[in-house]
């Protein structure tokens, strides 16, 4: 089954919207699931790297994620058990799908 990147903005949105993110700390998000380092989304955004750094630490804390290493492994693991009609391995996050 082919995904198109807007599915994959809906799913990340739909988590953000759930764990009750700003609309900056939202957009931060999907900036650091793109991979993108702290620098660069400060650069991207125009913002500071300190105010760039407090928006990430919001975010984790409202997905009760520790970091953007879990943040990223709570979605790759929530979309490899959709595609495989598995269980993810780690419920992380503040809401089971």
């Amino acid at each position: 089954m082919k995904q198109h990147p807007e599915e994959f903005q809906a799913y990340f949105q739909t988590h953000f919207n759930k764990w009750g993110l700003t609309k900056t700390e939202s957009e931060v998000g999907g900036l650091i699931l793109l991979g993108l380092s702290l620098r660069e989304i400060a650069d991207r955004r125009g913002t500071s790297e300190t105010t760039t750094r407090q928006q990430a630490l919001s975010l984790y804390k409202k997905a009760s994620v520790e970091g953007r290493h879990q943040l990223s492994a709570y979605f790759l693991e929530n979309l490899l058990a959709a595609q495989t009609s598995a269980k993810p391995f780690v419920q992380s996050g503040s809401g089971a799908l």
